[in-house]
């Protein structure tokens, strides 16, 4: 769930504006705008998986130092996401079962050490690949006027308004926050960039 905790001001100004100009936007420049989602989310993907270069598995879910989020977290608390999204767009039948509790990688789940608690690496990481892949084969076959719907009421509608800005945050600059968490870990870790 994101956190809507910033600037209410902020909040209404920046998605406001952004609905406003989703009810302008013409059919061809929506049905542009899934390609673009689908791109960006293919390099993030692909960032993803380079990520994963030298990672001992055993280290996975280890704390270098407090206050992180490990490589385990963070791959299991994005595998979740797609199921939203598939939601989001009507295409519940393309939600994946997950091989784990996703309340153990949700949004404002504490990140800890390494107890017990954490799937594989293998298991989290294909768990990753599997639903990220589905998302870029099933996304382009949206129909490019469900952006243009509100979302339910609950969270998502108050921060996002419209599927199609929820949609472009989720599956581009939340998925690429949270990799960066990985690529910050990896330094702590001693393992260098792995661009």
């Amino acid at each position: 769930m994101p956190d809507s905790s910033g600037s209410d001001d902020l909040t209404r100004l920046t998605f406001h504006t952004f609905n406003g100009l989703a009810d302008t936007m013409t059919n061809q420049a929506i049905d542009s705008h899934i390609t673009h989602i689908v791109a960006a989310l293919e390099k993030c993907v692909g960032y993803g998986r380079s990520l994963l270069t030298d990672i001992d598995p055993k280290t996975f879910a280890h704390m270098p130092m407090a206050n992180f989020n490990h490589p385990a977290f963070n791959y299991g608390h994005l595998s979740i996401y797609p199921n939203f999204w598939f939601e989001m767009v009507g295409r519940p039948d393309a939600v994946v079962e997950l091989p784990y509790p996703t309340e153990t990688y949700a949004h404002g789940t504490e990140c800890v050490e390494q107890d017990g608690r954490y799937a594989s690496m293998d298991v989290i990481t294909s768990a990753f690949f599997e639903t990220h892949e589905r998302a870029i084969e099933i996304l382009p076959s949206v129909d490019p006027e469900i952006l243009r719907n509100e979302l339910p009421e609950g969270p998502y509608r108050d921060f996002f308004g419209l599927v199609g800005n929820a949609l472009t945050f989720m599956t581009c600059s939340h998925t690429m926050m949270h990799l960066g968490q990985v690529s910050m870990w990896r330094r702590a870790m001693g393992l260098g960039s792995c661009m």
